[in-house]
């Protein structure tokens, strides 16, 4: 009996050690991994749900604004799509131009044939060809009156606007169809071509083209050759869709429905070929077209619109460029825009502007402002 339940008692302790032997003991590390794992995932769940909350509230605060902006809208009697709201919410990126010479010079010898001559006359440039003159000031005025018999004399609207293109094209400045129109009168032809900042217009920047019997061509109007580079102005960081739409309302109280909105560019006239591209709103309502500028919130008719603004000297904003490294990049230097003695916040760069520069536009030769009529 004894050697029986020995034998037993050795058969129990064998099977024990076997089972012992095959069971796969799990490490303490994997034990900290799945613990760091799960702590993971649930910060992630966290974030999640403190995003959702803040995308709720920024949805609901949107809402309230507008429903306050519609009511206000109401109380004036003014009607407003859903699109303008749509169109408000991002304001327009601000360039920077300098002025390009190698663009002038090749849409200079574009037109004159012959000997051409270069005479400067302060702030504008002058080219004397066999077949006419071509000026082109540091403002971006341009002037010329040339013949041009090589050129196929237009017959009808299209040709002409093909010559005007193809004379844009040869000279390197590029424009699109749409950016082009076409109008015939009893003498000849009249092709305006309208410039623009990545597709957006440069409001007041054309260049109209009138094409008389014999390829007589007169070209006047205001073009700015360069690349435009974005740059940063510090009063559009606290940009405020609902702001802009009071502050055109409050200053236009005429209108009766605003059908729509879009993007649009003033100068700023600068010293030495340099322009700057305010971002404005241009207004299409039941009374008219307007545009406001986002800086300032001037509010003008577009038929009395001019060319530049004298926004970089209101004392009220304060705005400076990116600082880009010129380290043979290419890129424009770094230049920012700094506050004078006299409390000056315009967009002046801070050196001492050239007495020998010729490009440096002359007091008498001002251009005027963007907010003043034409003529």
């Amino acid at each position: 009996m004894k050697r029986k339940q020995h034998h037993s008692l050795q058969a129990w302790r064998k099977r024990r050690e076997s089972a012992d032997a095959g069971l796969v003991r799990r490490p303490p590390w994997d034990r900290v991994k799945t613990v760091w794992i799960a702590l993971l995932l649930g910060m992630n769940l966290l974030l999640l749900a403190v995003l959702g909350v803040v995308h709720g509230y920024d949805a609901w605060l949107s809402a309230q604004t507008r429903a306050g902006m519609d009511s206000m809208l109401a109380q004036k009697g003014i009607l407003c799509g859903s699109s303008v709201y749509h169109t408000l919410e991002t304001c327009p990126q601000a360039y920077t131009l300098r002025m390009d010479e190698e663009v002038q010079e090749a849409f200079t010898r574009t037109l004159l044939t012959g000997t051409i001559d270069t005479e400067a006359k302060g702030s504008v440039t002058a080219w004397n060809g066999d077949n006419g003159t071509v000026e082109w000031s540091s403002s971006g005025e341009v002037n010329a009156q040339v013949r041009l018999p090589a050129v196929m004399e237009p017959q009808d609207v299209e040709q002409a606007e093909e010559v005007v293109y193809d004379l844009l094209k040869q000279a390197g400045i590029s424009v699109r169809r749409d950016q082009i129109e076409t109008e015939q009168n009893e003498t000849g032809y009249i092709v305006t071509v309208w410039q623009e900042i990545r597709r957006t217009e440069l409001a007041g920047c054309r260049l109209q083209f009138t094409i008389a019997p014999e390829n007589r061509f007169t070209i006047a109007g205001i073009w700015c050759t360069g690349t435009a580079e974005p740059m940063t102005i510090r009063a559009l960081k606290s940009y405020s869709a609902e702001q802009v739409l009071l502050t055109f309302v409050q200053s236009q109280s005429s209108v009766g429905q605003i059908i729509s909105v879009q993007p649009a560019y003033v100068l700023s006239d600068r010293s030495g070929g340099r322009f700057t591209a305010i971002p404005c709103w241009r207004f299409a309502t039941d009374n008219g077209e307007y545009i406001l500028n986002i800086l300032t919130g001037e509010v003008a008719e577009t038929e009395n619109l001019g060319v530049h603004s004298d926004t970089g000297t209101d004392d009220s904003f304060r705005e400076e460029l990116d600082s880009w490294d010129d380290g043979g990049s290419g890129e424009p230097e770094d230049t920012s825009w700094e506050e004078d003695a006299d409390g000056d916040t315009g967009m002046e760069p801070d050196t001492e502007p050239d007495p020998n520069d010729t490009a440096s536009p002359e007091p008498e030769n001002d251009t005027g402002n963007v907010w003043d009529a034409e003529g």
